[in-house]
């Protein structure tokens, strides 16, 4: 197979462009792609990179962050230093457009990665995952299931998108109307300023972790990258934006990603109103799926409440983990156990967090930011 194989450092100005030039010439244009994207979903420090393979008029796109172990810990597991991957957050992996032949493409692309992460010395990788397989290049790690996505189906009739939703819904929508509520479309960020007011008060409400405390240079950062591929989906009620659904999109599937709602709107059911006018909305652009997310933890409430939009879409949302240098690792997890009983601290035996060596790791540095492995961020 004639293919060319690379990495693109997103601080190099000339491999950003060529990224930006790659991921714009893609068919779906996936808003996790791209690198400025990506950069402002930095979860936990390394430097942006992407593997790219190219084959005849199909590409590879494979973002991730090349992180450094701790220096203390390689110093005790033998002194070299040692790198681990980790994707952006959001939906990604390896992503493959126009292949034909993509065993093939698979098998040329992993041989290739891995001969560049042993020269890097690079000792593991986690992947967080497309939830669409058709896009996903096949995946030669360890895949684990995390918790139920919900996609909705847009490539229905109109009149339709209103069925298969749950009775609480569309009771709560009419709910909404009585009372009413109506909604605004921005596509340009015009109203970002109530975006963030109302996103940090359920934040702040949440109690949540200051990562997913957003400010209005992130939202910023957001429409100077996908300018055209995202849109604030307001609820008003009495001349105030009350409830707010921050959408992604590429060319086919768009994204629930961030939202909230005022606490003191919660009576007029603004929320469900946005969703149901979110689904039109992303349909009447020609997207055909819609996707809802899940739960910060299985079958949650936030979890039961994004079910009720889609009561026929679930999909299971996976993880990937590769050792790609089991000696040293294991030197790592060694090392790492023996850190944390020098500090009177367990290794959690029962946790699946991956990498193993970085299990427990904030209670050593409490100010590392420390983020969960799911798909999407808290809404």
């Amino acid at each position: 197979m004639n293919a060319q194989w690379k990495v693109l450092w997103a601080e190099a100005a000339t491999d950003r462009e060529e990224w930006i030039g790659l991921w714009s010439a893609l068919a779906e244009r996936h808003p996790f792609a791209h690198p400025d994207v990506c950069s402002l979903l930095r979860a936990g420090g390394g430097q942006l990179a992407a593997a790219v393979m190219t084959v005849g008029d199909g590409y590879v796109l494979y973002p991730f962050f090349l992180r450094e172990i701790d220096a203390e810990l390689t110093a005790a597991a033998g002194g070299e230093r040692m790198f681990d991957i980790i994707s952006p957050y959001g939906y990604g992996g390896p992503l493959h457009w126009g292949i034909s032949d993509i065993d093939g493409a698979s098998a040329q692309f992993w041989r290739m990665f891995d001969l560049w992460a042993d020269e890097n010395s690079v000792v593991s990788e986690f992947s967080r995952l497309t939830l669409f397989t058709e896009t996903m290049l096949p995946y030669q790690g360890t895949t684990r299931r995390r918790q139920t996505n919900y996609v909705r189906d847009l490539s229905v009739p109109a009149d339709d998108l209103g069925q298969k939703v749950a009775p609480k819904v569309r009771s709560n929508v009419r709910r909404a109307l009585r009372e009413g509520v109506t909604t605004v479309i921005d596509t340009e960020g015009e109203f970002v300023d109530d975006f963030v007011r109302i996103y940090t008060e359920t934040m702040e409400r949440r109690d949540s972790a200051d990562w997913y405390r957003f400010e209005r240079p992130f939202f910023e950062g957001i429409h100077a990258a996908l300018p055209g591929q995202f849109a604030y989906v307001y609820a008003q009620h009495e001349g105030r934006l009350v409830s707010v659904d921050l959408l992604l999109f590429g060319r086919e599937d768009g994204y629930y990603f961030l939202g909230g709602t005022e606490a003191a709107a919660f009576g007029v059911r603004p929320n469900d109103l946005v969703k149901m006018e979110s689904m039109k909305w992303l349909q009447a652009q020609g997207r055909r799926r819609y996707v809802l997310g899940g739960g910060v933890t299985a079958e949650d409430s936030l979890e039961r409440y994004k079910r009720g939009f889609a009561l026929d879409g679930q999909y299971d949302y996976f993880t990937g983990e590769r050792i790609l240098s089991p000696g040293r690792y294991e030197e790592l997890l060694e090392a790492h156990r023996r850190r944390l009983a020098a500090n009177g601290l367990d290794f959690d035996e029962a946790s699946d967090f991956f990498p193993a060596y970085r299990r427990g790791a904030e209670a050593l540095s409490p100010t590392e930011p420390v983020v969960r492995q799911t798909a999407e961020a808290r809404s």
